[in-house]
């Protein structure tokens, strides 16, 4: 039988040559739903003292948002039983990857008064490494609305995982003030407010700007994750010596200024000692008065000057003001810290 020389044709253009490999799409493929069984490990409470009922009362909240996509939840019984709060002991991450766990969610919460500071995180039970971090404040609320947060902070988890390994990682980053130059890896990328495709794995952050102390950051991106920073810059250190400066003209001006009002004051006023006998006429009036008025309007005029020199100088120059935070929001993948 012959084969028609288009069709043998074809076939050997679809055969790939000798020694080649075809590769996969770049990003891989989202996380098969089937294959992935979460264990949410007891919660972490700090600040106070909860309740059994108020515990549960979280964890069930916590688990209603996981349970909202196709993943599989561990049963809570078995892992409370081989699982411990925060579960950072390689113990416990191996008990509950023998109980079934592919993943772990370990939660903090800590109180203050009515305030709550949610943190939650996102485990691989094989390697221990930390896939997502979410953190968020609920303020003035009651014991119902942090479930209810639990709730959408698992929904939020839950839904980062589905998508995890779809496409290159994000980074949107801003600074307060914004306008600040991105460097990643020692490469400028642009300024702040940016929103920039990344290469998975780790990077160094670093971003500057004019009048304000450059501020670096590690973050360990994964592919599919969007990780969204706000840093708040610190205004770059003053000089000491124009700092002193600087309260030395603001203290001198003061006086000056004070001395120039009293004088001011005193301008056309009788000089008491010398109003006796002759010296006063007969409508009472003094022929000896105080003549301050140019002398004290030169003095309030050269003390106001000094105080804004040493007010402009201090401002300057003022020292930075205490580190803030820099976080990634709750809607963001990766590594989340505080600096």
């Amino acid at each position: 039988m012959r084969v028609p020389l288009c069709v043998l044709l074809g076939w050997l253009l679809a055969m790939p040559p000798a020694g080649v490999v075809w590769a996969a799409p770049p990003g891989g493929a989202a996380t098969p739903s089937d294959s992935v069984r979460i264990a949410v490990v007891p919660l972490r409470v700090g600040g106070g003292q909860v309740d059994e009922a108020t515990r549960k009362g979280w964890v069930a909240g916590l688990r209603r948002g996981l349970g909202r996509g196709d993943f599989t939840l561990v049963e809570q019984d078995v892992a409370d039983r081989v699982g411990e709060p925060g579960c950072e002991r390689q113990a416990c991450l191996d008990a509950l990857r023998e109980a079934g766990a592919t993943h772990l969610v370990r939660t903090g919460i800590t109180m203050k008064s009515r305030d709550y500071l949610l943190e939650l995180e996102l485990v691989d039970a094989g390697s221990g490494a930390v896939l997502f971090k979410s953190q968020e404040r609920c303020e003035i609320c009651g014991v119902g609305e942090v479930a209810d947060l639990l709730d959408s902070q698992g929904a939020l988890l839950q839904t980062r995982l589905a998508v995890l390994g779809k496409g290159p990682p994000v980074l949107v980053l801003d600074t307060r003030p914004s306008g600040a130059l991105v460097h990643v890896d020692g490469e400028v990328v642009g300024k702040t407010p940016l929103e920039r495709p990344l290469l998975a794995g780790a990077r160094k952050i670093r971003v500057t700007l004019g009048g304000y102390v450059a501020e670096e950051r590690e973050l360990t991106f994964v592919a599919g994750g969007r990780e969204e920073v706000v840093i708040e810059l610190q205004r770059t250190p003053g000089n000491p010596r124009q700092r002193a400066l600087g309260g030395a003209a603001l203290g001198g001006g003061l006086a000056l200024f004070g001395a120039g009002v009293a004088l001011l004051a005193l301008d056309d006023m009788p000089f008491k000692k010398r109003c006796t006998g002759t010296e006063v006429d007969a409508d009472g009036d003094c022929r000896w008065l105080y003549n301050t008025g140019w002398g004290g309007a030169a003095l309030a005029v050269s003390g106001a000057v000094l105080v804004t020199l040493g007010i402009v100088a201090l401002v300057r120059n003022r020292a930075p003001r205490p580190a803030r935070s820099a976080r990634v929001l709750p809607t963001g993948l990766g590594v989340m810290a505080r600096f």
